[in-house]
């Protein structure tokens, strides 16, 4: 017996152990929860232009840099709302319709302060036995605070917020203004939002001239838009239309005689569009770009939700002048419809993107998100969605860059093409081509994208110092800061060999090689203002960018990218034929399972990547098929493009000289050096170019004349 009273008072000191420590934790929590509420209430956003579209502008080819006129309606330029939207204001609502949704939805909502604790506690005590996954219990002004965050998940976190959320909006708000956000934003299915466009869509009526039985109609679908839609689900609608007809008798909006009649009269559905016509026109890889940028700065930088910067983009009136070039954009459209443009391989017809810069601004002039017609809106782009490792195309921004910078190296520095070490026997790293050349110079050594140099050159600049210079000064943000005890993507293998974690989009790689064209970085953007439907600025994008690196720097770094051209991994390029200056980089993953290259020329920076769906080898396609999409759409681009005037040379700084040097040693070439094909030219910091001459090569006549610097 003593045993059993010792075990029942520890079992019962247990209990009120661990529900005080549960009651402790969960105060904190609820506390939490009531604080984020009041530091930042919800806000019901002005509705009053919803249903009106957004246009695109685009700036003629004089006005872009500085983002000035009025530019005109670009070719993809007006964007279909996501969801047809119709605002219609509160008085205009039926009284039977307030009635209809209120009697299914919230019968108690005019006698709450924005949660029913009743309906909720019945909810809880379900969700609590398993009876749904579904909390449930939600009055109107909680479902308005779902619509308005665009959280839809099922769990407590989600649903303690809404409840807070909903306790904060009616303090601030009234139950009309509740009410007509509410019936103007819920979605009502058919792609519509709002009873606006559910009456108009389903009956071919306005809102006033709703009947009883329509009102009910409309009331029937919110609890699943799909399942209820009095289109294409007349009889599962009729059953709850009824349902929300015996209800609306129930608790007195109705009299037994008008529910009769509502139920004997039904409804006439006379839509006023072909079903074709409900399907929102295709909008191209531009304008996705676009509606993508708006909407994420829409939320970043105002404080806007998911659903809050949709409805506004989509049906808010805006105005929004993008930096497209239509002439170019036509082109790559053009090129990318085609699929003959692009190799098959074994598995079948890898995907491809392209992404167009200027340089000068970060303004993105072009984008082609996949190969072939484009299927649908807002779809999958690899141009900008997608991140895969960039492979050796990393390399002049990871290593090389911030080598020149810190004055490691020149491009006649010579370093050793051998392995770095060893691993389980076994040579690391390897080239490309499995071999080593011994002593080379660094412009040999990224001309062909030997990983051992690159290696060598990342422990001198420093791995933490790589990897800061690409996260915080070319935004990088994809790659992965050391986190959790995992080194991310502070690895020799992510910063010197190409294979990040995480893997970096098109855009962004491309975008991080405006830094090399004159040492400054330029975030690409896809347009330059925004504009509400009453003419003010919501969001600018300002000419500009970040100083990361000297000119001379870049300029040293674009002299070596050259060589990649002239006699490196990209030397099947045809466009230098042409008289345009051309610097690039080459980029290969591991196993083959991607291609890049991003190349620019003074005027026009062009990134391109292939591979499949997922992840699998290109080897087949032989070569780099990139090279091959990049002459193409370039030698047009550059004939068409009025962005700036066309140059046959990069520009370079002034203070610096340009000196031959043996390819081999880095130093000055004697005669036996041009006699075997081992002299080249570089750009040199002013007293940093070689003053020795080379021994090593042919048969030496004497001693040298010192090549003249030229400036």
């Amino acid at each position: 017996m003593h045993r059993l009273i010792r075990f029942l008072c520890v079992f019962l000191s247990l209990c009120l152990l661990t529900a005080a420590g549960v009651t402790v934790a969960a105060t904190v929590r609820l506390e939490r929860y009531a604080r984020a509420a009041e530091e930042s209430p919800p806000v019901i956003p002005d509705l009053r232009g919803i249903g009106e579209p957004s246009v695109l502008y685009a700036y003629d080819p004089e006005d872009r840099a500085a983002a000035r006129g009025e530019g005109h309606p670009a070719a993809d330029g007006y964007i279909c709302p996501a969801g047809r939207c119709l605002y219609v204001p509160y008085s205009d609502f039926p009284e039977q319709l307030i009635n209809a949704f209120l009697s299914i939805e919230d019968k108690r909502f005019f006698y709450h302060d924005g949660v029913d604790f009743l309906r909720l506690s019945h909810a809880g005590v379900n969700y609590l036995c398993g009876r749904g996954r579904s909390f449930g219990g939600s009055t109107v002004t909680q479902q308005l605070i779902k619509n308005l965050t665009g959280r839809d998940e099922y769990t407590l976190d989600r649903k303690f917020s809404e409840i807070f959320g909903a306790l904060a909006l009616e303090e601030t708000a009234d139950k009309t203004e509740i009410l007509e956000a509410y019936l103007n934003i819920i979605n009502l299915g058919g792609g519509c939002l709002g009873v606006g466009a559910a009456a108009d869509r389903c009956f071919s009526k306005t809102v006033p001239e709703l009947t009883l039985a329509e009102c009910a109609a409309l009331a029937a679908v919110p609890q699943n838009p799909s399942r209820y839609d009095p289109l294409t689900h007349p009889d599962e609608n009729r059953a709850r239309r009824e349902l929300i007809l015996s209800e609306m008798r129930r608790q007195g909006y109705i009299t037994e005689a008008q529910r009769v009649e509502a139920v004997a009269c039904g409804i006439r559905l006379d839509p006023r569009k072909a079903p074709d016509a409900d399907k929102p026109r295709v909008t191209g890889w531009f304008a996705d770009t676009v509606a993508a940028d708006v909407i994420r700065d829409l939320q970043e930088r105002l404080g806007y939700s998911s659903a809050q910067a949709s409805a506004l983009f989509y049906a808010g009136g805006l105005t929004v002048y993008t930096t497209v070039d239509e002439e170019l954009q036509a082109l790559v459209d053009a090129y990318y419809r085609d699929a003959s443009h692009f190799p098959t391989g074994k598995r079948g017809q890898p995907q491809s993107a392209l992404v167009l810069l200027d340089p000068r601004t970060g303004d993105i002039l072009a984008v082609a998100g996949g190969v072939g017609q484009k299927q649908g809106s807002r779809i999958q782009s690899y141009a900008t969605d997608t991140r895969r490792p960039a492979g050796s195309a990393i390399k002049p921004l990871s290593v090389f860059a911030p080598a020149v910078e810190r004055g490691l190296i020149s491009c006649a520095s010579v370093r050793e093409d051998e392995p770095v070490t060893t691993r389980h026997g076994t040579p690391w790293p390897h080239n490309a081509d499995r071999l080593y050349r011994g002593r080379v110079t660094v412009s040999d050594a990224l001309a062909h994208s030997l990983n051992t140099v690159s290696v060598r050159l990342l422990y001198e600049v420093g791995m933490r110092n790589s990897l800061d210079f690409l996260r915080e000064r070319l935004h990088m943000d994809g790659l992965v800061a050391p986190a959790d005890g995992t080194a991310g993507d502070l690895t020799v293998s992510s910063l010197a060999l190409g294979q990040q974690s995480r893997g970096v989009t098109l855009r962004e790689l491309t975008g991080a090689y405006t830094v090399l064209t004159d040492g400054v970085f330029h975030a690409p953007v896809s347009y330059r203002r925004v504009l509400d439907r009453e003419g003010r600025v919501l969001l600018e994008n300002r000419v500009g960018g970040e100083v990361c690196l000297r000119r001379e720097t870049a300029a040293l770094v674009t002299s070596m990218l050259e060589e990649v051209v002239s006699r490196g991994t990209a030397s099947a390029l045809t466009l230098p034929e042409s008289g345009v200056a051309v610097a690039g980089k080459t980029g290969t993953t591991q196993n083959t399972c991607d291609r890049w290259f991003v190349g620019y020329t003074p005027r026009l920076l062009c990134g391109v990547w292939m591979g499949y769906d997922y992840p699998a080898s290109l080897e087949d396609l032989g070569g780099n098929p990139c090279l091959g999409i990049f002459d193409a759409v370039m030698k047009r681009a550059e004939q068409v493009y009025r962005g700036a005037p066309a140059q046959r040379e990069f520009t370079l700084p002034g203070d610096l000289i340009r000196v031959s040097y043996c390819r081999t040693t880095g130093l000055l070439p004697c005669p036996g050096c041009r006699e075997d094909g081992k002299m080249a030219e570089g750009w040199f910091f002013r007293g940093t170019e070689p003053r020795t001459v080379c021994d090593c090569h042919g048969r030496k006549v004497g001693d040298p004349e010192p090549p003249d610097e030229i400036k």
